[in-house]
């Protein structure tokens, strides 16, 4: 096998990424096409709006955003991604990127390059469905932010940190304690919240008792509490 391929069944990621649901056959499969990425570094991008589609990616390590740039060339974070998560959905319908990825902080990936996925589908029909189920995750992740950002300030608030609690806990990280890969400022801009709101409701969730804060570093107390302040988002 060459240097710069990766056995799925021996990846840390085994089960919440493309192999979750999957026979071990249908991982070998996997294995012989997927192509392990060299490592990158904060602020590089992975793609760039437009770029031509080269495939599904996987994040081993690290965390991105996607971002997308309005007619004045501001930035608008759509979505943050986390390791065993996956990007690139974005330029399947096309076959050009219709946002651009970055990397938030030193982070590996895979892709499965979309030249070998029309043989994958062939060979792997349940692929198929575990890329629908990824795709389905996503919409399901974005309809809620979009009804999120309807609501008060330290709701969005307290429904990013608990996403973030959530996702890193089905990926085997800690659900209590983590860093944020996002400044304020990013934070912010993801919730459609000011530098100085995000900074404020921060502080207040500490003093609550419901969070401990320490530069980027969360640790959550109380989670019933933090749920406690969410409306239902249906």
């Amino acid at each position: 096998m060459s240097h710069n391929q990766v056995i799925c069944s021996n990846c840390g990621l085994d089960n919440i990424c493309l192999p979750r649901g999957l026979s071990q056959a249908e991982i070998d499969n996997i294995s012989k096409v997927v192509k392990a990425k060299k490592t990158i570094q904060r602020g590089d991008f992975i793609y760039r709006e437009g770029d031509n589609f080269k495939g599904i990616l996987a994040i081993k390590s690290g965390s991105a955003k996607l971002i997308a740039n309005d007619s004045h060339g501001n930035e608008h974070i759509l979505n943050i991604l986390l390791p065993g998560e996956l990007l690139g959905f974005d330029g399947l319908s096309t076959e050009k990127h219709g946002c651009a990825a970055i990397a938030l902080e030193t982070m590996t990936f895979c892709i499965l390059p979309a030249d070998s996925m029309d043989q994958l589908f062939q060979n792997v029909p349940s692929l198929t469905r575990e890329l629908f189920r990824h795709s389905g995750e996503k919409m399901l992740e974005d309809k809620n932010q979009l009804v999120l950002s309807k609501r008060p300030a330290e709701e969005r608030l307290a429904y990013f940190l608990i996403s973030l609690s959530e996702r890193l806990k089905r990926r085997g990280f800690s659900s209590s304690e983590f860093k944020l890969s996002l400044t304020r400022q990013e934070i912010g801009n993801h919730l459609g919240l000011a530098l100085e709101t995000v900074s404020r409701l921060l502080k207040k969730f500490q003093d609550d008792g419901l969070i401990m804060v320490q530069n980027r570093f969360i640790q959550i107390k109380d989670i019933m509490s933090l749920r406690a302040l969410l409306q239902p988002l249906d």
